[in-house]
């Protein structure tokens, strides 16, 4: 009985995606911690675990509302609800309420700025992207970003209490800019179980060469927009090597990626890319407190 009982809440924690989770709560802890100079625990804790509730909602309606998708592509298809681990009522009524009750414990302790952005990034990723752009436009990633840049502005709101300044808004773009060279190296490699389930991811469409080139492109609008806090003053010499170095990397991979668009070259590309952001916001956190800004 123990046994299956565990083996039920993992199906029911694979729903809420932890990991996507987990970076999306660290980009709200650092843009928290770059936010103010004094640390209101109390709000600390609960956008983050607001952030975790929502977000995790989300997966799980994410989940219930690709279930079809999910069946069909060798990536996905042991995931829960494919794999008959959780029901797909089940899943919609867990999703619902981890949502609502994320946003609510928001509403209570946050700002009303914090808590729209909680609430919009849950929104946007099962609304905007999921159930709507995902199987319309190649587009889909690119405008389905937007969910999580969210969660910076969040965390920035919840130390705050509002969004005025402009370092949370380029948070959030440096999250915006780095969702398709991420997302887009994953589907190159997984191009033909997209197209299978009749997803028009950008390999798909226009093929692996054009792709990768699109990936190289969208780098070169990525670096720009991480170094951008330099010149106008947010951060200093730590996060300007780190992500001057880190940004080099990515333009590497993806150049090599552009003129050897194999499955192989994507697979390299996307692992390098999934650490990127929580290492550049970490990065601001590292200048910002040492450097006493």
């Amino acid at each position: 009985m123990g046994f299956r009982a565990q083996s039920r809440a993992h199906a029911y924690l694979e729903l809420t995606k932890p990991k996507i989770v987990f970076l999306l709560d660290f980009t709200a802890l650092m843009a928290f911690l770059v936010a103010t100079r004094g640390i209101n625990v109390l709000n600390l804790a609960v956008v983050l675990v607001a952030g975790t509730l929502a977000s995790g909602g989300a997966g799980a309606l994410n989940c219930y509302l690709d279930r079809d998708i999910d069946q069909s592509m060798g990536r996905t298809s042991q995931r829960p609800i494919p794999k008959g681990e959780v029901s797909p009522f089940n899943a919609l009524v867990f999703g619902v309420v981890l949502v609502a009750v994320g946003v609510g414990v928001s509403l209570l302790f946050l700002s009303l700025w914090a808590s729209l952005f909680i609430f919009l990034g849950a929104a946007i990723y099962v609304g905007f992207y999921t159930k709507w752009l995902k199987r319309r436009t190649t587009l889909n990633i690119v405008l389905g970003g937007s969910a999580g840049s969210c969660a910076p502005l969040a965390g920035w709101a919840a130390a705050t209490g509002n969004v005025g300044a402009v370092a949370p808004w380029l948070m959030a773009l440096l999250v915006f800019v780095w969702t398709p060279s991420h997302f887009w190296s994953l589907a190159l490699r997984a191009s033909k179980d997209y197209a299978k389930a009749g997803i028009p991811m950008l390999p798909v469409v226009v093929g692996d060469k054009k792709a990768a080139q699109y990936i190289a492109l969208n780098t070169f609008l990525l670096v720009p927009s991480s170094l951008i806090f330099v010149p106008l003053g947010t951060f200093g010499i730590i996060y300007l090597a780190i992500a001057g170095v880190l940004g080099l990397g990515m333009i590497i991979l993806d150049l090599r990626l552009a003129f050897n668009p194999t499955k192989a070259q994507a697979w390299t590309a996307f692992k390098f890319s999934s650490p990127y952001l929580a290492i550049v916001f970490l990065a601001m956190v590292l200048d910002y407190r040492i450097l006493l800004h």
